[in-house]
């Protein structure tokens, strides 16, 4: 009888403990979502003190799209995005209040790209006659190309400085699958197309070390010519002190990389009397001048241009750092429709990826540009499915050390019927027409399979590179001979065509202007798209996968890139076939 009775009880108290737990999680998450929301409204309140020095530290990833509220306040995912620097440093140019800029480097890595254009913010706010400075405690190549720039570099005698040139690499994993039984089999189209090399080979191709040593020679040409720009050092003198790997000490001082030993009160006071100040140094955070409403650049006119941003890998359908064309496009419909907005800027920050993504975007941009101009500014890579969505815009401008062009395509598979035998697994296979197993991972492409897929290949390339040769006005045979899958860096592509100018974000702004017949003495208002999410917004759109990549990305940035760049090509072979993508990795850190 007993058991009877607790056996009707269980559902209901199965039922309460179940609401009691959902009851819980909602409080929590409200609570949460509350002291978030508060948290950033208190955020929001800055006042910016008069003699202030603006810091620029430079402890965080630099990303193209808006902070993720969500993770930022909950994960303590710390980013800053691009355009917000870049408007802020052009902000503070003008801003009475800012009387100095004091940089402070670190050892987080900074695309050179992205590097390059703040720099050029720096050089272009020192016309202003306000002081910067720069201190270090370490810091490596890109962190110390940007504190170039500044009046005076300083850095105590304990300091570390990791100026050591350029390196390119790229894992192959040949040896490794063979070991646990899986068999690629991939297939591209281009000599220089090494996405899949990295699966199919244990080394580097011939062709792959001539594009990356042509891409190495420019990088490292910009990266001293920059560090070299304001007569610190001569070129070959910097060659010198790069080829030591590493320099500390006395050495610091004695090669003048830097002015003089300091420590942080030091330069506090070197900043309060460059900025006239008797009282204590008013420092005000890059991201907390950011949130001031007199240091948004805002422009009493109507004319506007719209700068979208497509930042990430290009796949057909998902949530996070990816670029999906339905998110996209939309975005560039907001712009079109908007009546202030006379030209479209896109900035691409993307290796490419889905071939069926990239060409939906692709009509998409053919589409806008009817109406209004579009002009593409590159960040810090274009490549493939990224050089795709930009070729048929007006115009595309890229930084020297933008990596770009990679015209061409990969497809194919990973065949695990070997691992599953050595693990025991049975297979029971039936099927109904030829080639339902086309894509099967349990065999390999059969001859007549191997004939479609290669077919397939080949049209998607064709595609690829006539749409390029009507997009930059080439001929087909022009755009082939500099296809073929090769990685361009952008002041290369300016000379064999793939680009049109070289610079940043305002260079492009420029280009859009005189596109939509907008005088260069006429000053517009920039309209950013996406715009900030709320943390609710975030919250709500976050899947589990994407939860887990934020927390991954938090406690290990390193161990999260060295996941994604690898697992990025499986996933997305997974889904598409035929690929636009270029993984290549190259370190100015």
């Amino acid at each position: 009888m007993d058991n009877g009775f607790s056996e009707k009880r269980k559902p209901r108290k199965l039922g309460l403990i179940i609401f009691l737990v959902v009851l819980v999680l909602l409080i929590l998450g409200g609570t949460m979502l509350i002291v978030g929301i508060s948290s950033l409204a208190k955020g929001g309140q800055v006042k910016v003190k008069t003699n202030s020095t603006l810091v620029i530290k430079l402890d965080k990833p630099i990303q193209e799209m808006p902070a993720d509220p969500f993770a930022t306040q909950f994960f303590g995912a710390k980013v800053c995005q691009f355009a917000e620097m870049h408007d802020a440093i052009k902000k503070a140019k003008d801003d009475e209040r800012i009387k100095s800029i004091l940089i402070i480097p670190t050892m987080t890595p900074i695309s050179f790209a992205k590097a390059q254009e703040l720099k050029k913010d720096i050089e272009d706010f020192k016309k202003s006659k306000k002081p910067v400075y720069a201190y270090f405690e370490s810091t490596g190549n890109s962190g110390y190309y940007l504190a170039s720039s500044a009046d005076k570099i300083y850095a105590p005698p304990t300091a570390m400085l990791f100026l050591s040139g350029l390196y390119a690499e790229m894992p192959f994993l040949k040896e490794t699958l063979e070991k646990i039984k899986i068999e690629p089999q991939l297939y591209h189209i281009g000599d220089y197309k090494s996405a899949s090399d990295m699966f199919m080979r244990k080394d580097m191709s011939d062709a792959q070390k001539e594009a990356m040593d042509a891409i190495l020679d420019s990088l490292y040409r910009n990266l001293v010519g920059g560090i070299c720009q304001n007569g610190r050092f001569t070129e070959e003198e910097l060659k010198q002190i790069i080829d030591k790997g590493m320099q500390s000490g006395d050495y610091l001082k004695s090669s003048k990389l830097i002015d003089d030993f300091a420590y942080p009160d030091d330069v506090e006071q070197f900043l309060k009397k460059a900025n006239g100040s008797k009282d204590d140094l008013n420092k005000i955070e890059i991201a907390s001048y950011i949130k001031d409403k007199r240091a948004i650049l805002d422009v009493k006119t109507k004319n506007s241009i719209a700068v979208v941003i497509a930042s990430g890998e290009i796949v057909d359908s998902g949530k996070g750092d990816t670029i999906v064309p339905e998110r996209l496009n939309k975005l560039l419909d907001k712009a079109e429709k908007d009546k202030d907005v006379k030209a479209i800027v896109l900035r691409v920050d993307s290796p490419g990826g889905s071939g069926l993504a990239s060409d939906i975007i692709w009509d998409k941009v053919n589409k806008v540009r009817k109406t209004k101009p579009v002009v593409v500014s590159m960040s810090s890579v274009a490549g493939s499915g990224g050089y795709y969505i930009s070729m048929g815009s007006d115009g595309i401008v890229a930084e020297p050390v933008t990596i770009t062009g990679s015209i061409g395509v990969i497809t194919g598979k990973f065949v695990i019927k070997g691992i599953t035998d050595w693990a025991g697994v049975g297979w029971g296979i039936m099927k109904r027409g030829e080639n339902a197993d086309l894509f099967s991972e349990l065999q390999k492409f059969s001859p007549e399979q191997e004939k479609i897929i290669v077919g397939h290949m080949e049209s998607f390339y064709k595609d690829f590179v006539t749409k390029a040769a009507q997009g930059r006005n080439m001929t087909y045979d022009e755009v082939h001979k500099i296809a073929q899958g090769r990685i361009w860096s952008g002041e290369d592509a300016l000379k064999i065509g793939l680009v049109d100018r070289l610079g940043g974000l305002d260079e492009a702004i420029e280009f859009a202007k005189e596109k939509a017949k907008i005088p260069a003495t006429e000053k517009v208002n920039v309209k950013y798209f996406p715009r900030q999410k709320t943390i609710f917004e975030s919250f709500m759109e976050m899947s589990g996968e994407e939860i887990a990549s934020v927390v991954l990305k938090t406690i290990s940035p390193k161990l999260y890139e060295a996941y994604a760049k690898e697992a990025t090509l499986i996933k997305m072979l997974e889904k598409e076939p035929i690929l636009y993508y270029v993984p290549e990795e190259i370190h100015c850190n």
